[in-house]
């Protein structure tokens, strides 16, 4: 028998002022939020050393063609873009449809309703992206689809999450619930909104070549469209300035999936590294995402 936790208790009371503080922020223009995130952004690169520091790293691990003047630019940027996405995260759950549609542009949704048409389980691949919640409220805005989410050990942060998240026509998915209920949605038509790039750890994930770097991933997605009789349409959300954001659907993946667990996550790695290139700051290069190395290689992430 499960716990029951009570969520008034005081050590809640900070986590609720914050999805409090959230939700005003939310009530604001974006133009303002905008402009707050960019001194803050430049604030905590300079205060969050650490996380700096692992923006700095991915960045020369994954993009060494640019230089440190330039790699130091994009993280900058980077951070600005990720206070961003927090102080709008108010605007993307409580804003009405109507004003939403105003700041979330979208692009290629013909893809969707394409795959749809011809009766096909469709399952939107969704980079870890900054502006990620964006992209799937304003899917589900228009049409049923399902997402996973993972939960933390902060429960009201869970039970204000999910909730917000499903507050249109959204179905969300346990990552630890079985597949198998995951699948009979997508073969009956549920668009899932997938979210795949974050380090697998031991456990789960297979060592695959991201930006010719072996990197822990979940070989996930290869067996959902097999077993899902699914076609994987790539997605991605920017942050516009000043402006909003923008979501944009892409042509199914061609030969995908093939069916060996390998060479689908390599594909899907390179079908993730094309949408990086294209929106650069946008992405959430300060997640280690190569925090799990292979056995006898180094952390990349150890200070010298």
């Amino acid at each position: 028998m499960s716990e029951t936790i009570n969520l008034a208790h005081p050590r809640y009371w900070f986590s609720w002022f914050w999805m409090g503080v959230l939700r005003v922020l939310g009530w604001l223009p974006f133009a303002f939020i905008y402009a707050l995130s960019a001194a803050l952004g430049e604030l905590f690169f300079l205060l969050m050393r650490s996380r700096a520091q692992i923006t700095l790293t991915n960045l020369r691990l994954c993009l060494p063609e640019l230089s440190e003047a330039e790699r130091s630019r994009m993280a900058r940027r980077h951070f600005r873009l990720l206070v961003c996405s927090v102080l709008s995260v108010g605007t993307i759950w409580w804003a009405s449809k109507k004003r939403l549609r105003r700041l979330i542009k979208v692009k290629g949704i013909e893809h969707l309703e394409n795959a749809r048409k011809q009766n096909q389980g469709v399952i939107i691949l969704a980079p870890h992206f900054v502006a990620l919640d964006a992209g799937g409220m304003v899917i589900s805005m228009d049409q049923p689809v399902t997402s996973m989410y993972q939960t933390t050990k902060n429960p009201v942060y869970n039970k204000v999450t999910v909730k917000q998240r499903a507050r249109f026509d959204a179905d969300m998915f346990d990552r630890k619930a079985p597949l198998t209920r995951l699948i009979r949605k997508i073969r009956s038509g549920l668009p899932f909104y997938y979210l795949p790039d974050q380090n697998a750890g031991a456990k789960h994930g297979i060592f695959v070549p991201f930006f010719g770097i072996p990197a822990s991933t979940f070989p996930t997605l290869g067996k959902l469209a097999l077993s899902g009789r699914a076609v994987v349409i790539p997605s991605t959300v920017r942050i516009i300035p000043w402006r909003g954001f923008e979501t944009v659907l892409s042509a199914p993946m061609e030969n995908f999936p093939v069916g060996d667990a390998y060479e689908d996550t390599a594909h899907m790695n390179r079908q993730i590294e094309k949408m990086v290139r294209n929106l650069g700051a946008n992405y959430l290069w300060s997640h280690r995402r190569f925090k799990r190395r292979p056995e006898g290689e180094p952390d990349l992430y150890k200070r010298n």
